[in-house]
């Protein structure tokens, strides 16, 4: 059966429940890699990949990213992987400019977090004396830069680039540009990355008259119940999309925002890729409709230049049968910094394209427009026509934001004084919440919901999003 705007179906349940968890002490013994003592032992390393992309000229032995979790094996006594051993490292190899291919490796703490602490916070044990760039992130999503790593470890003190308090899961690290390297583990080797933060192995214990204390609180669990989400990106390659934009190209940083964003994808997403082509008349099926492949997705952007003119309206035409024997909802997230220059009629061919059958919505962000009415005008069409949404970006954050919000639905829960308390998406790890009143507003489109809940004890309330119609409706149970 099709779902979309137009559907009735139970898109989402939003599940409160009680949980009560027996504290314990975190079992961990410090130890010590390279001079760096690590209070929580081995539970400080990364241990999951979520991104890789290996740059260029690397050798096979050494591309595996898992070698880059857990604690560091290379050793330090000057046997490093690059210079003979065993690949005991990961490379995320070179590119003598900007315009190369870039490399990009996003490692996940998932039994601890990074937080501020005296001192260094961060190790990075980096290999064969090329520089990698280092960004933290909570959600894998919004990346905070805060220094590069070249030595065997880097320590670094995000202090300074990040609020008190905040704590952190994701670590990126790219290649820097430099000069050619040609050797079998080429630009910078990563072999470990660990965090001075917090351990999550075990709930922290607490006292009561010489027996563990008990603490109860409530279970906030978002079940995304509904048929598999079919999602086309179109991305704008024309000549305007190689102008610059802080301090790269728009291409270029559209290109990379994408594959920041891959991790954020439900893991029972189809996705295809479409891109413009030179001429009018023409496009690429960069990737056809097919199961979530995040490493395949991320290497077919990467391979995507830009150059020629704007064909949005049958880049669109072509778009519904890149939908042909789909089951589930239908979604085309297209992402253009400019309006047809092809003499075609875009908002037309999205109305042709829902009256052929097809059950999409169609959500526009318009990239860099703030000094062109006319072609927001006409990107703004083309969202209104299909029940979708215009998301203006005239910034590299404003591009995350728009497209997060495109691909997602986030939501934000508010205390019962009106603060908020947690913020995430439907498909998000469930917070946990002390028992009281909260409010929660979901980013449905097109209409956000807004629910208030009583967490009580030894209760579960349950609310049930249904949508009709084109729009949404809850119930509470």
């Amino acid at each position: 059966m099709s779902v979309g705007p137009r559907s009735s179906i139970v898109m989402a349940l939003l599940v409160v429940a009680l949980v009560t968890a027996c504290s314990g002490s975190v079992l961990s013994q410090a130890t010590t890699y390279a001079g760096i003592t690590f209070p929580d032992g081995d539970i400080s390393f990364a241990d999951r990949v979520a991104t890789y992309i290996e740059g260029s000229c690397v050798r096979c032995a050494f591309n595996d990213p898992r070698a880059a979790l857990g604690p560091p094996d290379c050793g330090d006594d000057g046997c490093y992987a690059c210079g003979g051993c065993d690949p005991c490292a990961v490379s995320l190899g070179f590119r003598l400019s900007e315009i190369d291919e870039r490399a990009i490796l996003v490692l996940e703490f998932v039994d601890n977090v990074l937080t501020d602490v005296p001192g260094a916070d961060l190790f990075v044990y980096a290999l064969a004396g090329r520089p990698a760039q280092v960004a933290i992130s909570a959600d894998g999503i919004r990346f905070v830069d805060v220094g590069q790593a070249s030595g065997y470890p880097t320590g670094i003190d995000i202090g300074p680039f990040i609020l008190p308090g905040e704590q952190f899961r994701f670590v990126r690290l790219k290649d820097v540009p430099g000069d050619e390297d040609m050797s079998a583990c080429s630009g910078p080797a990563i072999d470990a990355v660990g965090a001075m933060g917090l351990s999550l192995a075990m709930p922290e214990m607490g006292e009561a008259a010489g027996s563990f204390e008990l603490t109860t609180s409530g279970e906030l669990r978002l079940v995304f119940e509904a048929p598999p989400r079919n999602i086309l990106i179109m991305l704008d390659t024309s000549s305007s999309m190689t102008d610059p934009f802080e301090g790269s190209q728009k291409i270029a940083v559209a290109k990379s925002v994408l594959i920041d964003l891959l991790p954020q994808i439900p893991d029972s997403a189809n996705v295809a890729l479409r891109a413009f082509q030179r001429r009018c008349g023409t496009t690429r099926l960069v990737v056809p409709m097919q199961p979530l492949d995040r490493a395949y997705l991320s290497s077919q952007i990467m391979t995507i230049g830009a150059g020629g003119l704007t064909p949005l309206a049958y880049n669109i035409e072509q778009a519904g049968g890149d939908f042909q024997g789909s089951v589930g909802s239908n979604l085309i997230v297209l992402l253009s910094d400019g309006r047809d220059t092809c003499g075609g009629d875009p908002a037309g061919a999205a109305r042709q394209l829902i009256r052929s059958g097809l059950d999409v919505v169609i959500h526009v962000v318009g990239f860099d427009l703030a000094d062109d009415p006319e072609a927001r005008e006409e990107l703004q069409a083309i969202a209104a026509v299909s029940g979708g949404e215009y998301r203006p970006a005239d910034t590299s954050e404003q591009l995350r934001n728009a497209l997060r919000a495109s691909l997602e639905v986030p939501y934000v829960i508010y205390d019962g004084s009106g603060t908020e308390v947690y913020r995430g998406v439907l498909g998000d790890q469930p917070p946990e919440l002390s028992p009281g009143q909260y409010r929660i507003v979901i980013s449905t489109t097109p209409n956000p919901i807004e629910r208030t809940i009583t967490v009580r004890p030894g209760e579960a309330t349950t609310i049930i999003i249904q949508q009709e119609d084109g729009l949404y409706t809850t119930s509470v149970e």
